[in-house]
Formats: C-alpha cells, sequence, structure tokens
C-alpha cells in the first residue's frame, strides 16, 4: 500500500475543512477518502438527517465542516471507505459519461467483445407502448454511436442479458401476448430463439436478471417488477422466486424464493460456490411506493455438495452480506478477485465477499444519474442506469472473470 499523503480541500468561507488524506498518487479531485478515524465522520456535530433513499452525502447537515466534506464527496468519482479501495481501483481510474439519456430505467447492459459493442435496453414506463419496449439499444465503443436494433422476431422487454460464449442471453418480463422466457440472441444475425418460457406448464412471473455459471448453466431471478406494471394480463403465479436451469437440459428447479421482498440482481463468486442475491423489496408494486423497512439487503448462500465435492442444484448456509448505504441494490456483478460490485443509488457500490463490508463507491454524477447495472470488462466496466451510459476505465485490478 502507498504511503498516505495528507490531502486537504477548502471552500468559500470554510478555512481547510479535513477529509482524510488519500494516497500519493491519487487525484484529491477525484477521490474522496472517508473514514469513521475522523471525528467529523464518526460523531456529527449539530443536527443531522436522511433517509435510506439518499446518498451519505445528502444528508441534511447543519454543521458548515460537515456540510463541506460532502459538497467534495458529490464532486468525486470514486470514494474509499477502506484502504483496499484504492489498490483495486488505482490511482489511473476515471469515470466518463458515454452516453446522456433520458432519466429512464436502462438495464442489462451485455459488452460484446469481438465487435466491441454495448448491448443494454430501456425498460418499463415512460416510453415505449405503455412501457412495453420492442426494441434494444446498440453502443459501438469505438466511435460512441448509438443506435436502436431489432431482433429477428423482435422482443420485448428485455430485463438481464450475460454475454456467453459468443451470443447474448437475456431474460424478458413478457408482454401482453408472451409470458416470460429465457432466449439467446446473435450478435452478427441478431436472431433470437426461445430456449424456455414455463416451468413445468406454470408461466413465470417475469424475469429480472441472470447469470450463468462455467458449465454453462443458468441461474434467473423471477420477479415483481415487469408483472408490477401490468405488462401481461396475468396475476403472479409464485413468490419471487431464484430457478436453476441445467443449460444442456434446459431442466428447471427452484432454487429460492423471496417471502416478502423482490428477487433481482444476482451473481455467482469465481469459483461457483456462492450464490448472491439481491432484494429489491424496498420498491413495492401495486401500489407503486417506497417503502424504507423494505428488503434493501445482499444474500449469500452456498451449494450442497454430493460426497465427491459435485455441486448440487441446493443452496445451504443462507446469510446477510451487506445492506445497502442507499436505497437498494440491483444489478449484482463480481470480479475476478472475488470482490462484488452492486449497482443502486447515485452509485456502484465495491463489497467485501466475507465481510460484507463496504470498501467504496464509484460514482456517476449524482443529479439523478443513478446506476441500475454494469457489466465488466478486463480493466473497465460500462454502468447504465437513468440518465444514460458511464465507462469506468483504467481500473488497476482486473475484473473480468476468466
Amino acid at each position: 500500500m502507498v504511503e498516505k499523503a495528507v490531502a486537504f480541500f477548502s471552500l468559500v468561507a470554510l478555512a481547510q475543512c479535513q477529509l482524510d488524506g488519500v494516497p500519493a498518487g491519487f487525484n484529491t479531485d477525484r477521490w474522496s477518502w472517508v473514514s469513521y478515524e475522523n471525528p467529523l465522520v464518526a460523531v456529527i456535530p449539530g443536527h443531522f438527517n436522511r433517509t435510506v433513499f439518499d446518498a451519505p452525502s445528502a444528508a441534511n447537515v447543519s454543521d458548515e465542516r460537515v456540510a463541506a466534506i460532502n459538497k467534495h464527496i458529490n464532486a468525486s468519482s470514486f470514494v474509499a471507505y477502506d484502504e483496499r479501495f484504492f489498490d483495486i481501483i488505482g490511482p489511473d481510474a476515471t469515470v466518463e459519461q458515454l452516453q446522456v439519456l433520458p432519466f429512464q430505467v436502462h438495464e442489462a447492459p451485455c459488452y460484446i467483445p469481438e465487435q466491441s459493442q454495448l448491448f443494454f435496453v430501456e425498460w418499463g414506463p415512460p416510453g415505449g407502448d405503455n412501457g412495453t419496449h420492442d426494441y434494444q439499444y446498440l453502443l459501438d465503443l469505438k466511435t460512441n454511436n448509438l443506435t436502436k436494433i431489432r431482433t429477428i422476431p423482435p422482443t420485448s422487454n428485455v430485463h438481464g442479458c450475460v454475454y456467453h460464449k459468443g451470443s447474448l442471453h437475456v431474460v424478458t418480463d413478457g408482454g401482453p401476448d408472451e409470458t416470460p422466457y429465457l432466449a439467446t440472441i446473435n450478435p452478427n444475425s441478431w436472431e433470437r430463439k426461445t430456449i424456455l418460457n414455463n416451468y413445468y406448464g406454470r408461466p413465470f412471473i417475469s424475469f429480472n436478471d441472470l447469470e450463468i455459471d462455467g458449465e454453462g448453466n443458468y441461474y434467473l431471478t423471477d420477479s415483481l417488477s415487469g408483472w408490477g406494471r401490468d405488462l401481461h394480463p396475468f396475476s403472479a403465479p409464485t413468490r419471487p422466486t431464484v430457478y436453476f436451469v441445467n443449460g444442456t437440459s434446459l431442466r428447471p428447479k427452484e432454487l429460492a424464493y423471496v417471502k416478502d421482498g423482490n428477487a433481482n440482481g444476482i451473481s455467482l463468486s469465481p469459483d461457483g460456490k456462492t450464490l448472491y442475491l439481491a432484494d429489491t423489496g424496498a420498491s413495492e408494486v401495486k401500489p407503486s411506493r417506497r417503502n424504507p423497512h423494505g428488503g434493501r439487503d445482499l444474500w449469500a448462500w452456498d451449494f450442497a455438495t454430493t460426497a465427491s465435492g459435485a455441486r448440487l442444484p441446493v443452496l445451504t448456509n443462507q446469510r446477510l452480506i451487506s445492506t445497502a448505504m442507499q436505497y437498494f441494490y440491483d444489478g449484482v456483478r463480481v470480479s475476478e478477485g472475488g470482490w462484488i460490485f452492486v449497482a443502486g443509488g447515485e452509485v456502484v457500490d465495491v463489497l467485501d465477499p466475507e465481510s460484507g463490508l463496504t470498501l467504496g463507491s464509484i460514482r456517476v454524477g449524482g443529479g439523478g444519474n443513478d446506476p441500475v447495472n454494469l457489466v465488466l470488462g478486463e480493466h473497465e466496466l460500462w454502468i447504465v442506469g437513468k440518465g444514460g451510459v458511464w465507462h469506468a476505465k483504467g481500473i488497476h485490478e482486473r475484473l473480468k472473470r476468466t
């Protein structure tokens, strides 16, 4: 770890309002270092308050020194809560907004390395026909040219995407004329093939996201989100559920359910032994409202194994990894090093998978810009959400899993 250098920032009417010093070589305009060893962080003077839906730096505070600290954090691209975050991200990392888009939810990012393109979607109203979208976006990462594409046949209401072995693997919310399904899309011809749309004759609720393991098996989250926006006419047949789907036989199996919340982002540890799931029950449907007492948690399970060590589609040892500092975690992806990248609120947080501690945050500017989902590259990541598309590059550690 590089030796810390003392860094100060000053604002009008304040003389040297101090945050903890970032390491030497790290740009103090792009970085903030927030530690409870700082007395103004551990004990906030005067009056202060915020809701669980607001960013920590958006808290209402009466002390001018704390307000100045929050102002500096709001102008940063990276906020460290743990020294390890400096090592993961490194001093050369930057965040750039590639596309400025309406404050609509953008989801399902997939990086297509052979074509240097980013696939993603708009999701839900406003837009489309009552929030139904039969098109997707394709961003050329070399030219930054953004186009709309339609698959053959058209695919409506894509909600999650993983790029695997030359194909886009997507899940949808379904629509007025079709139930939710799992499909593959050829990024060269844009031909779409539906490969699963039922659980032994029962329709799914509305798929949200997916993960694929090294053997090609699927892990799907079936949520209330699309159903809550009346994208199809039938009622929810089950509680929000996580499904395992054998990649060869396509035989589905229920893995877990969320009793009172909602199943959202999902990912696996690099060794495939741990499953992570985001519960977004704080965002309720029918009626649509925010409940501060609803789920905002990231959960983990281990897979049961046979006597010979073979992994079974059975989950054990459920445990709470973390509750989001702000709002809830939506998109979840795990890096080569095992760090958990979670999008939610104004930031992408990076979590320690063992302690659950938030190591730091990647910010995209605030002001209504809200990350929703992300995809990891080698030493970079792309973020989509309300407000557009962002590119964080120059990351020190390798992110994409081998």
